[in-house]
């Protein structure tokens, strides 16, 4: 596949431009904290970076050596993988993930896919994970909490695939973006061959700031750090907004997670109550991917939502999972939300 394709987001972007008051049953994040709503601080363009590098650790509760700033979490995961993926060896790619990241890798490298089954509560089988990582790959990606299921893997079968991966020489990036909403720990630190990327996005609605990072022991990160100069400078504008970000971050990540809870209770009300509908009522996120009964044409589906309904969801064929839909509850209250999953039912009824 061509690095100039990305199937989900050329189906994605146009719609989430409605400015119609469409309901947004789509995002996987809060709703965008706007800059008028921050204290940006002034400061030395050449030590923003540094300075939110600093506030940024304290709040990971990791010293400030093993995290680097980078352009959103997709830009970290695009530096790990240009850094630690040796030419001509192999990635092994969770499925499904996010298309940029999937993307990403296989421009850069052959891919071999590791299935996560929705019949197994979206697990991925660790035998599987164990025959796929050979000592021809240099890296092994995953995302947790998973998306778009929402849904955590067994902590343990995580630290046996990263020990696997450690004993042919593999590194293990995990993109923790929804970490916030779980009360489970960070991989940060569980290993050393672990790496993690996350933002300030879903959790905080700093996606204009392009606020993320990467972290893991400091070895590595100072290779990173070295190759981000590769990139540039860091952005000191950005830096100083994820200062302002970070001296609210209790009070957002409390109504993120506020949010999470309310909406998920509404959801599986409503797939309890739906005939032909089941899911995996996630444990960490405010999404979560709903299978539809057999024969439904998920992308019709939410072709139709949008035109005749002004409901955006996403269809799980853009997910690699056909027959699905992920629908997501942080930027409408519960009524709204209600509301949204009444014109998915009817549609199934008709």
């Amino acid at each position: 596949m061509a690095f100039d394709t990305t199937d989900y987001l050329s189906w994605y972007v146009p719609r989430i431009r409605r400015e119609d008051g469409a309901l947004n049953l789509h995002a996987s994040g809060v709703a965008p904290l706007e800059p008028e709503d921050l204290d940006i601080p002034e400061g030395n363009p050449w030590l923003m970076a540094l300075s939110f590098e600093n506030k940024l650790s304290k709040r990971l509760g990791c010293p400030p050596e093993e995290v680097l700033f980078t352009a959103g979490a997709t830009g970290g995961t695009l530096l790990a993988l240009l850094t630690l993926s040796t030419r001509h060896q192999e990635l092994v790619v969770e499925s499904p993930i996010y298309e940029p990241m999937l993307r990403q890798a296989e421009r850069l490298n052959p891919v071999r896919r590791l299935k996560r089954d929705p019949a197994r509560g979206w697990r991925f089988d660790l035998d599987e994970a164990r025959r796929l990582v050979t000592e021809r790959t240099s890296l092994v990606m995953l995302t947790e909490p998973h998306n778009p299921s929402g849904l955590l893997s067994p902590r343990d079968h995580v630290l046996a695939l990263a020990d696997h991966a450690a004993s042919v020489g593999a590194q293990l990036l995990i993109n923790e973006v929804y970490h916030g909403w779980s009360d489970a720990p960070s991989y940060h630190g569980a290993a050393p061959n672990i790496l993690v990327v996350s933002s300030l996005s879903k959790l905080m609605g700093a996606y204009w700031a392009r606020l993320g990072w990467i972290c893991g022991e400091q070895s590595q990160v100072s290779r990173l750090r070295t190759a981000h100069l590769n990139y540039g400078m860091a952005s000191a504008p950005s830096a100083a907004v994820g200062l302002a970000f970070l001296r609210k971050a209790d009070t957002l990540t409390k109504r993120a997670q506020t949010a999470a809870r309310e909406g998920v209770a509404v959801v599986d009300s409503w797939v309890q109550a739906t005939p032909g509908v089941t899911w995996q009522r996630p444990e960490a996120a405010g999404f979560g991917c709903v299978t539809l009964p057999p024969g439904v044409d998920d992308v019709a589906l939410a072709e139709a939502l949008h035109d005749d309904h002004c409901v955006l969801v996403i269809p799980g064929t853009l997910w690699e999972v056909p027959g699905t839909l992920r629908i997501s509850w942080l930027q409408a209250d519960p009524s709204s939300v209600s509301e949204g999953l009444s014109s998915i039912a009817q549609y199934l009824s008709d």
